[in-house]
């Protein structure tokens, strides 16, 4: 799905709700990759897991994420499990 798909844009969480409603499964059970702050912000409101990659901002800019990675290369094993 894209942003064009939903009226409230991140870091509203609408986006991430709508994702999880068409694969038929709560927030709770979903991980969203995320590499803005707003997009962090609004995967945590919509009830989600988030790994946020520091591609774009910096660890420090991306806190509010569970998990923080320099790129998918190095994702911590936590995350996976």
């Amino acid at each position: 799905m894209t942003g064009s798909e939903v009226t409230r844009k991140k870091p509203a969480p609408d986006i991430f709700l709508e994702a999880c409603a068409r694969l038929r499964l709560e927030p709770v059970e979903c991980l969203v990759i995320e590499d803005a702050v707003n997009g962090v912000r609004a995967a945590k409101a919509a009830g989600t897991r988030c790994l946020a990659l520091t591609t774009s901002f910096s660890a420090k800019d991306l806190r509010e994420a569970d998990w923080i990675a320099p790129d998918l290369a190095h994702v911590p094993a936590e995350v996976l499990a």
